[in-house]
């Protein structure tokens, strides 16, 4: 390090006789600079503090941060940005300041992003030191640095990774995180039904989230905006209250029989699609569970009349039954979901669920077929999600 360059390390002389201390740290800056300096003065020795940086700590977070806040203290209190020249100046300073702050910040994020890191520590540390504004900024960098570097449907799950439990902040950083990832994605035109499952998944964990209340009505409208251009058919899936489903071959609904007659099995209750078209009741209001959270999530479906699961029987030809009681097996009871359109297609390994052939005159089974893995498959293995009607 050169003599120079020690000596502005070291100390800055005031108008006043006093000494600044620039190293290690920014705590004597206020005191000195509120005993009388004129605001010239004070703007230059920002500037030497900024030189001091540039020159010697250009990586050191902390310093730039505390630079950082002490322009924008000395702005809001004594040099507004509107007042002459020295006041333009004092804001361009504060503007350079935030560029390498927020390039430092989202750099870091995106370094630990890369690597697969926790960036939850590392989160409630930039939320709690910056004004929000320079939040979402870091924010938007830092995706648009990581955007080619990692897959987009493991992004979704690490941004989630930001809410500290119970911490107000820190969930609002979090939906700042998947705004910005999500808007990348839309503005690159890119096609990623994972990405788009799981981001589904995260705005319907969001909007049923205690704390969503507590957000402000700015915030809401853009996690709004950012679901009304999710597929219809994901928002239908993840809905907090439910969905039914509709045969796309012949709009029969698909609902477990709801008295002990039609038991089968020494756990199972039947599961049919009825013959009215386009009818539903509270016996179809299904809901789906995210058990594992791969690339394309792995679910369990539920029929809330009765909270049982649906399982498929082997030992019945595949049919597709409801348990009773006990806990589903991984086995019988897991499925993967995909889309086509606004059908929504369910699988188990090569089995796809179709309404098959007729038990009655007002029933059709439900069993796993394969040859279905073609997409889109037979409109018999496609299925529109729908609003239930409510209970009478």
């Amino acid at each position: 390090m050169s003599e120079m360059n020690l000596l502005l390390l070291l100390c800055v002389p005031l108008a006043l006789g006093e000494v600044l201390p620039l190293e290690p740290d920014f705590d004597g800056v206020q005191g000195i600079l509120r005993r009388g300096a004129n605001r010239g003065d004070k703007l230059q020795v920002f500037q030497s503090i900024w030189g001091a940086i540039r020159s010697d700590f250009i990586d050191d977070t902390d310093k730039v941060k505390g630079l950082y806040t002490h322009l924008a203290n000395f702005i809001r209190d004594e040099m507004q940005c509107s007042s002459g020249a020295t006041g333009r100046s004092a804001c361009e300073l504060q503007q350079e300041v935030r560029r390498h702050l927020r390039n430092l910040m989202a750099q870091r994020l995106a370094n630990l992003l890369n690597a697969g890191e926790s960036i939850q520590s590392y989160g409630m540390y930039i939320a709690a030191s910056i004004e929000p504004a320079l939040v979402r900024d870091i924010l938007v960098q830092a995706v648009e640095d990581i955007y080619f570097h990692r897959p987009l449907a493991q992004l979704v799950q690490q941004m989630e990774q930001l809410y500290a439990d119970r911490d107000e902040v820190s969930f609002k950083m979090m939906i700042e995180a998947e705004l910005a990832l999500f808007w990348r994605y839309h503005a690159m035109h890119d096609s990623h039904e994972g990405f788009l499952f799981n981001m589904a998944h995260v705005v319907s964990k969001i909007r049923t989230h205690h704390m969503y209340a507590s957000v402000d009505a700015s915030l809401q409208r853009r996690v709004e905006a950012m679901r009304s251009s999710l597929p219809p058919v994901l928002g239908l899936l993840f809905h907090q209250q439910g969905f039914c489903l509709l045969s796309r071959s012949d709009r029969e609904y698909l609902y477990t029989t709801i008295t002990d007659d039609w038991n089968y099995g020494l756990n199972g209750r039947q599961v049919f699609t009825w013959h009215e078209q386009n009818y539903t009741d509270s016996a179809g209001l299904i809901r789906a569970f995210v058990q594992e959270q791969h690339t394309t999530p792995v679910f369990t479906l539920r029929g809330e009349l009765f909270k049982w699961y649906f399982y498929v029987d082997p030992t019945e030809g595949n049919r597709v039954g409801a348990l009773r009681s006990g806990s589903p097996s991984s086995a019988t009871s897991s499925w993967t979901i995909s889309y086509v359109g606004d059908a929504l297609i369910f699988r188990q390994r090569d089995l796809t669920m179709c309404a098959a052939d007729k038990h009655d005159e007002e029933r059709r089974l439900i069993k796993m077929l394969t040859g279905q893995l073609h997409s889109p498959p037979s409109e018999e293995c496609q299925w529109l999600p729908t609003p239930c009607a409510p209970q009478k």
